[in-house]
């Protein structure tokens, strides 16, 4: 029997609305730590960020009771769905927690460091916005979901070097306080671990396409 039409839809709009906060989430981030960087903060930007994550937690909730009232979905199994919302929720998470961490950042960034922390900071929105997309094609079109992990592939190798290159100019601060390293050294490699997270779920989801028939 296949999955009405109806129903179909009903559970893309939760999705929709799931994979939309975590965007969300992910942007508000992105901006903030731009901010950081030509030295404005402000905390009430970061506060978006918790929003953003709370309303995706709603909308996930949402979403699993979608899944789980009909018991089956297209055009993989509720259970490789399930995982996959709570993989997306561990972003969402993150990001969550490094804006916490950074409302209690006491610095400024190091005037040697901005560049390249912009450099990751675009290639973590990057990433996210790239898995999203990727996400999303799941439902419909399996060849181009398969390249775009391709793309992110890449942004992980990019986010890597730009970690090291950070970390490598701000350990060499000897007469820096060590605690003002430490901190700054967090906001890389938080960064850094949500493009790595992004690359291993993309890759979950190539394991979703040679698991199904090709759509």
């Amino acid at each position: 029997m296949k999955f009405r039409q109806d129903k179909k839809n009903i559970l893309l709009e939760a999705a929709e609305a799931f994979h939309k906060e975590v965007l969300r989430g992910t942007q508000l981030l992105y901006g903030y730590i731009n901010d950081l960087i030509e030295g404005k903060r402000d905390p009430a930007n970061l506060e978006k960020v918790v929003i953003a994550e709370h309303e995706a937690d709603l909308k996930k909730e949402r979403y699993i009771e979608i899944l789980y009232k009909d018991k089956r979905a297209l055009p993989f199994l509720v259970e490789d769905r399930y995982r996959l919302i709570k993989y997306l929720d561990a972003i969402s998470d993150n990001s969550e927690d490094l804006a916490r961490r950074l409302k209690v950042f006491p610095f400024e960034l190091y005037e040697d460091i901005k560049d390249d922390m912009k450099k990751i900071n675009d290639t973590y929105r990057e990433t996210v916005e790239a898995l999203v997309e990727m996400v999303k094609l799941m439902e419909t079109d399996f060849k181009t979901a398969y390249q775009k992990s391709f793309n992110i592939e890449t942004l992980k190798r990019t986010a890597r070097e730009t970690k090291y290159d950070i970390l490598d100019t701000i350990y060499k601060k000897k007469d820096e306080k060590s605690l003002r390293v430490y901190l700054t050294s967090k906001i890389p490699i938080k960064l850094f671990d949500m493009v790595s997270r992004a690359e291993e779920i993309s890759d979950f989801l190539r394991s979703l396409i040679i698991k199904y028939p090709s759509k």
